[in-house]
């Protein structure tokens, strides 16, 4: 079953945050943005618990960590005025990786890093966004290894979003990834089944309120991806363009009649399943192919050749199973791709892959962010 939960997030355009300038929250003019949040984010329930909001500074860091488009950066504000709506006297910054890294370059080159101190160390909660944009910034994560020690020692309130666990992420430095380990990580996850059957009547009231519960279920019935909310959102709309077009076209203008928007019952399933499909692109071996290789920087003819070094056969095992669940091509048609190794060549690929998944990090990253993408 899922949980709907009001969230009153900070209204930015109110509070009229600028590049090095720190910030009071006020209590906000409640924009409210409507979460639904299902049994995969009851990590996320958890932690908006009156309780957990008390605690959170003995918890830092905090990271929320997950895929694009799942609210990581709403939540993460809507956290950080929770936990200082109560002493408004509390100063927060509110910046990002990447902004966090500019600010530093300037604090440098003007000679005033007591500036940058000031605005990032002497904050009470301190909000980073995209923690990965980081990874290249070698000066800027030592910055922050210090900024989180002193936090650690003072109770101060420290919340990263990132698109994966900092400790699975290679580029940022170790003292950085065990720090960050000592706090709090929460899986912020796309929306199941029955969290995005909910999310989708939620839309469907505000773009086609015509469409019945039952109608809405059969559609989402077809979606076989996990899309985000805004995701779902455009396949909605799409689906929502073509019956108001499909009515359009069948109404007798000249006597000025309305006609009812027909159902999902109306519209074929291969319609359904072509909207629903238009969703995201079909991915392709080829595609497969050029990304695997440039994660692991080799070469196409080198994966798909006849080296056994270790390497290129867990990057090729990799390519493999990608291939298999994210395309219809079958075992024989995947060997294919590789020299024209064998079906029984490729299924052993597949299933060995399976279980380095469970054991290698790294790999798994690799394999997250692929599909991901």
């Amino acid at each position: 079953m899922s949980k709907t939960q009001e969230l009153a997030t900070i209204d930015l355009n109110r509070i009229n945050l600028r590049r090095g300038v720190q910030q009071i929250i006020p209590p906000p003019a409640l924009l409210l943005s409507q979460f639904i949040l299902g049994e995969e984010n009851r990590a996320i329930e958890e932690l908006f618990a009156g309780l957990s909001i008390e605690r959170l500074a003995e918890r830092s860091a905090i990271v929320l960590f997950g895929p694009n488009g799942t609210g990581k950066t709403t939540l993460a504000h809507e956290l950080l005025w929770r936990w200082s709506r109560d002493q408004n006297h509390r100063k927060l910054t509110l910046t990002s990786g990447t902004e966090f890294g500019r600010a530093l370059q300037r604090g440098i080159k003007a000679d005033d890093m007591a500036r940058f101190r000031k605005i990032h160390r002497e904050c009470d909660g301190l909000l980073i966004d995209n923690l990965h944009e980081l990874t290249t910034k070698p000066a800027a994560q030592a910055e922050l290894v210090q900024i989180l020690k002193e936090a650690e020692e003072a109770s101060r309130l420290v919340i990263f979003t990132a698109p994966e666990l900092p400790r699975l992420r290679s580029g940022l430095h170790p003292s950085l990834q065990s720090l960050l380990s000592a706090g709090l990580s929460v899986p912020v996850k796309l929306p199941g089944p029955a969290t995005r059957l909910a999310i989708a009547e939620k839309i469907a009231t505000e773009i086609a309120p015509e469409l019945s519960k039952d109608d809405i279920h059969k559609f989402c019935l077809r979606i076989q991806d996990t899309p985000n909310a805004l995701q779902l959102k455009g396949i909605l709309n799409r689906w929502a363009h073509h019956l108001h077009a499909e009515s359009f076209a069948k109404s007798p203008l000249l006597k000025n009649t309305s006609q009812k928007t027909p159902s999902v019952k109306q519209t074929s399933i291969k319609q359904i399943e072509k909207i629903v499909g238009a969703g995201t692109p079909k991915v392709t071996c080829r595609d497969l192919l050029k990304r695997v290789a440039k994660e692991f920087q080799l070469t196409h003819d080198s994966l798909t050749g006849p080296s056994r070094k270790s390497g290129v056969v867990r990057a090729r095992g990799l390519a493999m199973l990608l291939m298999r669940q994210l395309t219809d091509e079958s075992f024989e048609t995947i060997g294919e791709h590789f020299s024209g190794r064998d079906h029984t060549t490729v299924m052993h690929a597949c299933k060995r892959t399976e279980l380095s998944l469970v054991k290698d990090s790294e790999l798994n990253r690799i394999y997250d962010r692929i599909r991901q993408r």
